[in-house]
């Protein structure tokens, strides 16, 4: 795996709910395997907006085909747009569950998964941490995302991602399973 990005994720307080949505089609490349590290640095109540998950939901959106597995899903006032049936990756025949966590607690979930967050009422923020990782090997979808001007122009669709400054190794599977040495 590799690093793909991280980013401070701050739920303002008395701020609207996160729609759902999955991770993997925002991102620049396509991947059942990419997986996100959600890092608790408040607790995350259902009263400051913690995390819904949809358990299963990535096999289900997978189960769609590749068309609706990777589209994109606004998020947007239509919170619950991925419940559609109009929707390419329409999961409306599971259910959503409330995760709370306490600071320092942290969860890994698929790319594909179905996740939001509900509202922030309270008067503080709710601050995260994430990380998405993508697999080894990932190729380049023509989805700019974080990509710099530079790199972005310097890519064409399949071309490999894999950049040791910008997205180094977290870890080889196999072979004793722990953290990649530089």
């Amino acid at each position: 795996m590799r690093i793909w990005h991280d980013q401070a994720l701050i739920k303002q307080p008395w701020s609207n709910p996160t729609g759902f949505h999955n991770d993997v089609p925002y991102w620049s490349f396509r991947s059942a395997h990419a997986a996100s590290l959600w890092v608790a640095l408040d607790d995350a109540s259902l009263q400051n907006g913690c995390l819904h998950m949809v358990p299963g939901s990535h096999a289900a959106i997978l189960a769609e085909g590749e068309e609706g597995a990777f589209a994109e899903t606004k998020i947007s006032k239509n919170v619950g747009a991925m419940m559609t049936d109009d929707h390419p990756a329409s999961i409306g025949h599971l259910d959503a569950v409330p995760i709370e966590y306490r600071a320092g607690d942290a969860s890994i979930h698929n790319g594909l998964t179905a996740h939001g967050a509900g509202p922030n009422m309270t008067p503080r923020a709710r601050r995260a941490m994430t990380l998405q990782m993508m697999p080894a090997g990932a190729t380049f979808s023509g989805t700019r995302n974080i990509l710099g001007d530079e790199r972005f122009a310097a890519l064409t669709p399949g071309d490999d991602l894999a950049d040791d400054t910008e997205n180094p190794v977290l870890w080889l599977s196999g072979g004793g399973g722990g953290p990649a040495s530089a």
